[in-house]
This record gives C-alpha cells, structure tokens and sequence, in this order.
C-alpha cells in the first residue's frame, strides 16, 4: 500500500485534534522498521567481585532471550512556503512487539523546523551532530547485543536532556549513569542547525536548551548545564571522513550519586564542585574498496573532568568495520572495538567496592580497565526490505571492567568477565 494513504489514514484517525487537514496541505509519508534478534546469553565463569581483594563473583546462568533493536516507526512530513522556504517535521516512535513497556508517541527522534538556501534549524529531541556523524561509520546498531554503545560512547542517553542538578540517592557504586556520562546521546530540548550539503560536504551544529536550571536550589552554586555538539563529515567518491566534537558543560559526573554530595547534598552537586567541561573529540574515515566492500574506522577520546570535584578521568576508544555484498543477497559485516584503560587520577576502586563514571572503571591510571568487543553477522537479503541471519558477539573484560554485551544481555556482569552472544535475526523496513 501507497506509504502517503497510510499516512493520510493516520492523520484521520487522529481528526479528533485537527491534524487530518493539516496532513492533507502537507506531503505526509509513514516510514518504520522491525529489528530483533533472538539467541543465547553466556556471560562466561564467576568473574570477580567489585573490588581488589579478589573476592570470586555469583556466577552468571546462562539463557535465551529476544531482544528489540531499535524498532520504530515514523511519521515526516514537510510543506512548501513562500520565498523558497519549506516547513518540516519528524515524529519517530518506538515498536516493541516482545511485550516491552509501550513509547509515548514522538519519542524517538522527532522535531519540527524551516529550511532553504540558509541550510536548515529544527527544534525537538534528536540524535546529536557527533552520533549522527560516527553513525555515518558504523555498520552496527548502537543497542541490543550487536550494539556498540556501552564500549565506544560509554553507553547511550535517549530522551534525555542535561545531567539533571537533582539527587539520586539510588546510586551507591556509580559516581554517574548514562544520562550523565553517555557521549551516544539523544538529546531532549535540543535545536540543531544543518547546513546544505556543498560538494560532498555536510556539517552540523547542536545546542540544548538549560531547562534543568529551573530546578537548581543551591544559590551560591547555581550551575546551568548545557551540552553542544558539532560535526563535519565528506563523503564523495571512494572516501569518506568525518569529525565531530561535544562539550557537556557543568554535567559533572558527581551529579549522578547524591551520596557524594555535601554542602551541595540537597541537589547533587559534589562539595567544592564550581563547574566543568566533558569533551569527546571523534574521528571517523571510510574507504569503499568496491561496490561491496566498505572499510572504516572510528576512534574517539573522551573526558570527564573534575569527577568528584577535583579528579579527572580520560579514556581512547576505537572501532573498525566491514561491510562486504559477498554477492547477490548474501552480506557479512564484521566489527571489532576497543576500549582502552582509563587514565587520569580518578580513583574509584577500594578492596570491596567500586565506583564507576557510567559503566567505566577509573583506577588512578594503573591501568587493567579496559574492554574488547567482537561483531560479526551474516544476512540475507531476501527482498529490498526485509532480511534475515546470524550473530555472533564476543565481549572480554580486563580485571577491573564490568562491561555487559549489550542491552538485552546480563545487566550484572562481573568484573573480569567474557559474554558472548550467539543468536538469528530478522529486519524489516516499510
């Protein structure tokens, strides 16, 4: 069926709050697709327990599980306006049909905005310049079990907006979570500005709105929290590159753990903290060797500065990718990523516990902090819109990192640990 009458009997279903003849003015289109995967969990032996005393962890059972990888749909819709303007909007929502905890409608990525000869400005809750950017690069998701969020971006933030300068009292062992700490972020409050594309060339700027200071009650440390994300990518011919920036100013990872507050207990903010900036520089290039073979390559340096009010802590991450057509439906793409150990002089590590910015360990430097991750996945085309295959993924953990093979997989893994992931797939567009 024509996606533009789908859409069209969308917009009457809905006449009840006017929107039908608004989609009638407007070239309205319905867009969406299905990804899951179903396989077996390992997450390895017993591991260690949080700490340096060697203490051995509770092993992990192993089980079968079906995982929802970023299935949405999507309504978009622009109209044409006078002196070469155009008025546009997106609003993307999640699908979940394994029974998981329904979306609200927009939830995803959506906004509304004008463009022309200018480039274009939207204002909505939207992937930032630099996740758009590395995406460009990158063959896999960034969730599920084949998804790489957790050990590139330190996680991934979706609909949210600034570290929040309230509280969470709930957090005992992790100086921040990924609302926090994330550099794979789905920015809520966000305007973002793209210029047109020149010559193979795009470039993109993004700066959220600081509607959390409303809530700051701490007068002699009223901070604003903002983040701003700039990228530049050129794709034209076998080469592509891309490079991306993103400051989260005055988020300090201390905002995530109340219980490290205290002057500042009554809205998160770490004693003695005035403000800081948590950078992430990335660099993306890609070489299509053929019409079937594409290579690249992602390599990221993050920040986080005064962790706790005086400490930083640094980490390098990378990835490298190919996406080869073997021939006819048939596809391989394979990926493997690392994050390195932690530097700086953030300390989180005491003989029985330990304290993490996001799902990153900090030891002072001494390194043993890192992680590795292997992505492979064959699939086959079976028509232009659906395809289904086979996973496999590969997670090893240094001595003091706890990382889990992704959203879908164990969500208590054990310091030290290897998770693997072997399972099928089936997508579906429309």
């Amino acid at each position: 069926m024509n996606k533009k009458i789908i859409a069209l009997a969308v917009g009457s279903a809905i006449g009840a709050f006017g929107a039908s003849a608004a989609f009638a003015q407007s070239n309205v289109t319905l867009s969406g697709s299905l990804n899951f995967n179903y396989g077996l969990f390992d997450n390895g032996g017993a591991g260690f327990g949080k700490g340096t005393n060697n203490s051995v962890g509770s092993a992990k059972a192993k089980y079968d599980g079906l995982s929802n990888q970023e299935s949405q749909w999507a309504i978009a819709g622009e109209e044409k306006l006078a002196g070469g303007m155009t008025a546009f909007f997106l609003c993307s929502t999640s699908m979940d049909i394994t029974g998981g905890t329904a979306a609200n409608m927009c939830a995803r990525n959506s906004y509304i905005g004008l463009k022309g000869g200018f480039g274009s400005v939207n204002f909505g809750n939207y992937d930032t310049p630099a996740k758009r950017m590395t995406a460009m690069f990158d063959p896999f998701p960034i969730s599920a079990a084949m998804g790489q969020g957790a050990h590139m971006w330190n996680e991934t933030a979706s609909n949210t907006g600034n570290a929040t300068t309230a509280a969470d009292t709930s957090k005992v062992t992790a100086i921040s979570d990924a609302k926090t700490a994330s550099f794979s972020r789905r920015q809520a409050n966000l305007i973002t500005y793209d210029m047109n594309s020149m010559n193979g060339f795009d470039a993109s700027f993004a700066y959220s709105a600081a509607n959390e200071t409303s809530g700051s009650t701490y007068a002699s440390q009223v901070l604003k929290p903002r983040m701003w994300s700039a990228m530049a990518a050129y794709n034209n011919g076998p080469l592509q590159l891309g490079v991306a920036y993103e400051n989260h100013h005055n988020y300090n990872p201390g905002y995530g753990n109340g219980g490290a507050s205290v002057a500042g207990a009554a809205n998160g903010v770490v004693a003695g903290y005035t403000g800081g900036d948590d950078t992430m520089v990335s660099l993306a290039a890609g070489y299509k060797v053929s019409d079937a073979l594409r290579l690249s390559a992602i390599w990221n340096q993050i920040k986080y500065e005064k962790v706790d009010g005086v400490n930083n802590m640094g980490v390098v991450t990378w990835g490298t990718y190919a996406d080869w057509n073997i021939t006819g439906p048939h596809r391989v793409r394979l990926g493997y990523n690392v994050q390195n150990s932690t530097t700086g002089t953030f300390n989180g590590i005491t003989a029985t516990a330990v304290s993490q910015i996001g799902k990153w360990t900090g030891n002072g430097g001494a390194g043993d902090t890192g992680a590795k991750k292997i992505s492979l996945e064959y699939v086959n085309h079976l028509s232009k819109r659906t395809e289904a295959g086979v996973t496999y993924a590969s997670l090893s953990n240094d001595r003091f990192s706890a990382q889990t093979i992704g959203t879908g997989g164990s969500t208590a893994t054990n310091f030290g640990q290897k998770a693997t992931f072997m399972g099928v797939l089936i997508r579906h567009k429309f």
